[in-house]
């Protein structure tokens, strides 16, 4: 992969106190620039970044063009918050581990997560910007731009399988109905909220033929309410689609609390939750704190953001 990297590599110097310096370098389809002393971090997305493109982008039936996007690296959450607001004149939320800039494509990632948890917020920033190739954000609801790059990012994870289960057997999934005005702030809704879009845009991305989620977002993109574009790819409309993916939902975890009772099934889910919060208390801590004092980030004009929940 590394012979597909341009060995262009420029350092800027510039004064202190002024716009961080960078070294950049391409490759076929990213330009990417980082701050001093990230060179083994930009290097590991570099040589991952065009098989993940690749993938993302065939999934999708996104065609790329000769446009790169841009990935700038920073070694923390407040330089590339700060970078970002300027270069767009308003201010992303405090609580992002990344940005996505559809429309300019852009992508914004630190490195203080570490590198897993930094190439999975990158899968999921690229998948944010092949999706505003074709639908900018605002034309989706929220549960579609989430769940397509959950998905295409990291999966469905044992917790969030764990939830879906809870919620399907108790009968408290979300309509995505109303999943499509906001998800709920707070609480285990949350988390289910999040299980849900992934999981539906599975079910959905495995109906009809290979083209038909292709075809479908095309529609979108040309104008059609995604209502209209489902009904036209798949030949019936997403309320029939949707009531398929419960009742599977329903009839596969059904026997849960017929053979273990309701009492097992909220103590061995609440285990898994408690495994995975300690797990990730630590990198959440501070994201958490600040997000109680902000409004939620709304899905707007020209940003997409990867930050918490990560259930």
């Amino acid at each position: 992969m590394l012979r597909r990297i341009l060995l262009i590599l420029v350092v800027f110097f510039a004064p202190a106190g002024a716009a961080p310096t960078f070294k950049e370098a391409r490759t076929e389809h990213y330009a990417f620039e980082w701050t001093r002393g990230l060179d083994g971090y930009a290097r590991a997305l570099m040589e991952k970044v065009e098989a993940h493109h690749t993938r993302i982008y065939g999934e999708l039936g996104v065609t790329a063009d000769a446009r790169r996007t841009r990935v700038s690296l920073f070694a923390d959450e407040d330089d590339m918050l700060e970078v970002a607001e300027a270069r767009h004149g308003r201010a992303p939320p405090r609580w992002a581990d990344g940005l996505a800039y559809p429309q300019s494509r852009e992508i914004y990632l630190h490195v203080g997560s570490g590198p897993d948890k930094l190439d999975e917020t990158f899968r999921h920033e690229i998948s944010h910007i092949a999706v505003g190739r074709i639908a900018p954000p605002g034309r989706l609801p929220l549960w579609f731009y989430e769940g397509v790059a959950i998905r295409q990012s990291e999966g469905l994870s044992l917790e969030r399988a764990w939830l879906l289960t809870q919620a399907a057997t108790l009968g408290n999934l979300v309509p995505l109905d109303d999943l499509a005005r906001g998800f709920p702030k707070a609480g285990e809704r949350v988390g289910i909220a999040y299980a849900q879009s992934v999981n539906f845009v599975g079910h959905l991305m495995s109906q009809g033929d290979e083209q038909a989620f292709g075809a479908m977002l095309t529609a979108v993109g040309e104008g059609a309410t995604l209502d209209t574009a489902v009904t036209q790819a798949y030949g019936k409309p997403l309320a029939s689609i949707e009531s398929e993916w419960r009742g599977n939902l329903e009839t596969r975890w059904g026997w849960v609390p017929i053979l273990f009772g309701t009492t097992a099934l909220w103590g061995f889910g609440g285990f898994l939750l408690v495994s995975a919060w300690r797990r990730k208390r630590r990198e959440r801590r501070q994201k958490l704190a600040r997000m109680a004092h902000e409004d939620e980030m709304p899905l707007e004009e020209d940003i997409v953001v990867r930050g918490p929940p990560n259930i």
